[in-house]
């Protein structure tokens, strides 16, 4: 993949493909870090799914005495 392949793409195939081990996700994180820099936005935004539900509250770092 060369480089003008990855600008050429929208912020959502980039974010997708985030995870991508190696040289080709070396060129899609650094792309994605140069349009966050320059306030630049490719193709549609992200739809995000808000969760309401109630979590459960967490016991982490809680102290249980056990007898």
């Amino acid at each position: 993949m060369q480089l003008l392949e990855v600008m050429n793409m929208d912020n959502l195939v980039l974010h997708s493909r985030e995870g991508e081990q190696g040289a080709d996700g070396r060129m899609i994180r650094k792309e994605l870090t140069r349009r966050q820099a320059i306030g630049y936005w490719k193709g549609d935004f992200a739809k995000y799914e808000i969760n309401d539900k109630d979590e459960p509250e967490s016991v982490v770092g809680t102290v249980r005495i056990v007898s």
